[in-house]
């Protein structure tokens, strides 16, 4: 074994932690072993030299050491201290922490988490996920915090929260952030572009060939997907609607009930007058846009026949509809990739290769239809009498 010059610590004790110190000290160390800190053949800090760094007593640290020692991750040898030794036990190359907003289950958040953690576990890194949950005006960041107390090699936050920046930063803590904004916070080492527009472009052709005439852009945050700037220069009118929800609480369902309060709106506002087939409504939201074509299917309307409608979704979400939605498509698990790959490079070189955007793409869908046609403005269509055979029964 070769003998190395002793690290730093990557963890602390704390005097409100429910375990003794002596289980905080042996917790600390044996983690830091395990999740690739401490190789073996390093040097651990002798009992002595632990005192100082933990503000603990001697005989703590000499029982933790013993207890490690007991347990086969440490070796000590006159001359060369302790050293780590873990015969049989699995040791990961290093320790990456995926840190977000704590809220309702996310499909992209899941999907994009699940391949960036076989992705790590099958290089050979420990992952582990943690969040931090907004409450009274501020994140609490004690869960997160646990997930940090052991030494980790690189954070990867998602979406662009100033607080999860300042926060690892002040923890001193390697980060790399998934964001909207196409560079790297301060004190990252590097980003991951989400381009929610990269998919605008072919939309907007898919409007000039249609002849469209305004786009209604149904929106609830400013980053999410916009097509005015790719539309600006064709002549295609966009008018911007933004749905008000309360991102506390129950964000998804609220998402869906607000997509079919504003498609009632349209209804009776009587939104489908004549020359409504030159207009195409893009939900920037997927669940927005499931609401919509509930509340549109409850009214008797349907797309294209009646409305055209596209929306921007996740792979393998939705929204569900008896024609296939055209829609700007985000697959998660290709983001889920690209982080893998720009944090195992980071882990193996010091270097995040920044920049690398993932973003949708179009599909043309059933939709949008080449000529949509339109009801008379304040009249509802006429429900269909259901057919039946010769024996009186619905088919």
């Amino acid at each position: 074994m070769k003998t190395r010059e002793c690290k730093e610590l990557p963890f602390s004790v704390n005097r409100n932690d429910a375990r003794s110190l002596l289980d905080q000290v042996a917790d600390g160390l044996r983690a830091a072993i395990v999740g690739g800190y401490y190789k073996p053949g390093d040097a651990i800090p002798s009992s002595r030299e632990l005192c100082p760094l933990l503000g603990v007593s001697r005989i703590v640290t000499k029982n933790a050491i013993a207890r490690l020692a007991a347990e086969g991750y440490v070796l000590s040898r006159t001359g060369s201290g302790t050293v780590v030794s873990t015969p049989g036990v699995k040791q990961w190359r290093g320790h990456v922490v995926l840190a977000y907003p704590l809220g309702d289950d996310n499909y992209l958040q899941t999907i994009l988490a699940g391949t960036l953690r076989d992705r790590l576990l099958e290089a050979g890194y420990l992952f582990t996920q943690a969040g931090a949950r907004w409450s009274d005006g501020k994140y609490d960041f004690s869960n997160l915090d646990a997930a940090l107390s052991n030494s980790v090699d690189l954070a990867i936050t998602l979406y662009d929260s100033p607080e999860f920046f300042r926060h690892l930063a002040r923890r001193n803590i390697p980060y790399a952030a998934f964001r909207e904004t196409p560079e790297a916070p301060a004190g990252a080492v590097g980003f991951t572009h989400f381009a929610y527009n990269t998919a605008a472009g072919d939309f907007a052709a898919e409007c000039v060939r249609l002849g469209v005439e305004e786009v209604v852009e149904v929106f609830w945050s400013k980053a999410m997907c916009d097509v005015a700037p790719a539309l600006a220069g064709t002549g295609i009118r966009v008018t911007k609607k933004r749905v008000r929800i309360d991102t506390e609480g129950a964000r998804l369902s609220t998402l869906k009930r607000a997509g079919i309060e504003i498609a009632a709106k349209l209804v009776r506002t009587a939104d489908f007058k004549a020359g409504s087939s030159r207009r195409i409504y893009f939900f920037a939201d997927d669940y927005i846009a499931s609401g919509a074509l509930l509340a549109l299917a409850d009214a008797g309307l349907k797309a294209p026949r009646d409305i055209r409608i596209a929306t921007w979704a996740n792979a393998g979400l939705g929204p569900v509809y008896v024609r296939e939605v055209s829609r700007m498509e985000f697959d998660p698990a290709v983001a889920g990739e690209t982080i893998a790959t720009a944090a195992i490079k980071y882990l193996k070189t010091g270097i995040y290769p920044s920049g690398t955007g993932v973003g949708p793409k179009w599909i043309a869908g059933e939709t949008l239809g080449e000529r949509a046609t339109h009801f008379t403005a304040g009249k509802m269509p006429a429900p269909q009498e259901p057919k039946t055979n010769q024996q009186g029964d619905t088919p």
